[in-house]
């Protein structure tokens, strides 16, 4: 009986070891996932900033073309560069958060339907830096 016992005095040891790597790479697994979650975060979080300020330039260069108590001559406000009133506004907009570093927008004419012209305001804002930078686009059509 105690010759069975001396045989087996060593299996426990190589459970152990076996139960160590085992948890080891199931952690380092785990802390890889948490990593990579918190990347995707911080994208989805500067992603969403910057679409917002995107919103928020097209919403700006829309009160530009339409100004309260004044005709709307959309023909006449959709020039190549904006006028530096509103270049200085969308920095300031920029400025105003952290972790952006551009946002500019563009009216190009489109072309004419039916006697109406159609104008593009597009909007574009960079948030974040390296891995983590984002940008958004944001169009509008704008018809006189």
């Amino acid at each position: 009986m105690l010759n069975g016992r001396r045989k087996q005095s060593g299996s426990l040891y190589i459970i152990a070891v076996f139960v160590l790597v085992v948890m080891g790479f199931l952690g380092a697994a785990l802390t890889r996932m948490e990593w990579s979650n918190n990347d995707a975060l911080t994208r989805d979080a500067l992603g969403t900033q910057a679409w917002l300020l995107s919103h928020s330039a097209n919403e700006l260069v829309l009160t530009y073309m339409y100004p309260l108590n004044a005709s709307s001559a959309i023909a006449t406000n959709c020039t190549a560069p904006l006028p530096s009133a509103i270049t200085n506004s969308l920095q300031g907009l920029a400025s105003q958060h952290a972790n952006c570093s551009q946002v500019t927008s563009v009216c190009t004419p489109i072309g004419t339907l039916a006697g109406e012209s159609f104008f593009k305001v597009e909007s574009s804002t960079l948030c974040g830096s390296g891995i983590n930078q984002v940008q958004r686009v944001q169009e509008i059509w704008v018809k006189e």
